[in-house]
């Protein structure tokens, strides 16, 4: 079995693995991935399609405060999990309410 692709730019702390021993290590990656793309930085099709066929490992981990987390369970066409719950008001919608915007999207944030 040939070595999957890993992006070794999310790895700025360590050294990236040449292979991933066991779940923890695919949990790692996955926290990695959606903190990126938290941030703006999309992976690349190699690391989709990789991650495309973990969703037992996305199940198992999940990293339910990561937007991107929710993007790539969407991407792949799989079911949604709970978010969580913001623990005060985002300060987006404090200044909207200041200037009196609303945002007919806010329910799919």
């Amino acid at each position: 079995m040939s070595k999957p692709y890993i992006d070794s730019s999310v790895y700025p702390d360590c050294d990236p693995p040449d292979d991933f021993k066991d779940d923890f290590e695919r949990a790692d990656y996955i926290d990695r991935i959606c903190t990126a793309l938290d941030f703006g930085i999309v992976p690349e099709s190699k690391t989709l399609s990789l991650l495309s066929k973990w969703k037992n490992i996305f199940d198992q981990f999940p990293v339910s405060q990561s937007s991107g987390y929710h993007a790539l369970r969407n991407l792949f066409e799989w079911e949604d999990v709970p978010k969580l719950p913001y623990f005060k008001t985002p300060y987006y919608l404090i200044l909207d309410r200041e200037e009196g915007r609303t945002d007919s999207c806010e329910n799919l944030v």
